[in-house]
């Protein structure tokens, strides 16, 4: 397969499903967690985290160098696949957040144009947890699932500082200790500025991790940047229809 879809699909990136890879490893890795009590948390840190390549390469390193895994064969393998399931390596591709988020909310919305008749979901009286006029345009405008993803991220993202730079316009988002925990326990690749453009009279928002270029959808960076300034609304532009409530669903 990986040499036919080059041959057959030119211009299609073939990227391998990270849930696959790391179900194939799934037995291994529960002997690591089991063996290190910290190793599976710092693990998955290393996957989620919106990270560029050479940050990346340099966490997988701290990571197998603390645990002694640099000649494990099973570790060896993960990383030489790094280019076809790491996420740091498609910033700059769109991939439509195709998980599993996207199909339980399709199967949802099915579910319910059998019951509803057809008829498209309200949009008033939105259930939101703060008062920001930004997230009562999310609970408006996004499918439930997707806004009960957006706003645990707007709950994460209160783990981030902002802070303005000298250039209007521009701001430096970085993670901010938990309460309790020592400086010295965050890992050192937690501790990368992320620089955030945020102009709200423009509507323009953007992040240096791309994220919202890869999935479509603002990450914690962002959402940080809109709990700091608290615009009046959420940009139209960066809400894609695909995830809204009025998305055509007659393909499902």
């Amino acid at each position: 397969m990986a040499k036919a879809i080059p041959q057959s699909f030119p211009n299609i990136v073939h990227k391998l499903c990270r849930w696959h890879i790391l179900k194939k490893y799934k037995e291994y890795l529960a002997l690591l967690y089991k063996k290190y009590k910290t190793f599976k948390e710092e693990f998955t840190s290393i996957l989620n985290w919106p990270m560029m390549p050479t940050e990346f390469e340099a966490a997988w390193a701290e990571l197998m160098h603390k645990y002694n895994l640099e000649n494990d064969q099973m570790m060896m393998q993960l990383w030489s696949d790094r280019k076809m399931w790491i996420s740091a390596y498609y910033k700059n591709i769109f991939c439509a957040r195709m998980t599993s988020i996207m199909k339980r909310e399709h199967e949802s919305r099915a579910q319910e144009r059998v019951f509803q008749g057809d008829q498209e979901p309200t949009q008033t009286n939105p259930v939101t947890k703060t008062t920001y006029s930004y997230e009562e345009d999310m609970a408006i405008k996004y499918t439930r699932a997707v806004y009960t993803k957006m706003r645990t991220r707007m709950r994460k993202a209160t783990l981030f500082r902002a802070k303005p730079t000298a250039e209007p316009s521009k701001y430096l988002v970085y993670y901010h200790n938990k309460a309790g925990h020592d400086d010295e326990n965050r890992f050192a690749w937690s501790k990368h500025e992320f620089q955030v453009v945020a102009d709200p009279e423009n509507e323009i928002y953007e992040c240096e991790c791309k994220l919202w270029t890869h999935i479509g959808l603002f990450r914690l960076h962002i959402m940080n940047i809109l709990d700091y300034l608290k615009p009046d609304r959420f940009p139209d532009k960066y809400i894609l229809k695909r995830y809204t409530k009025t998305a055509i669903t007659t393909n499902l």
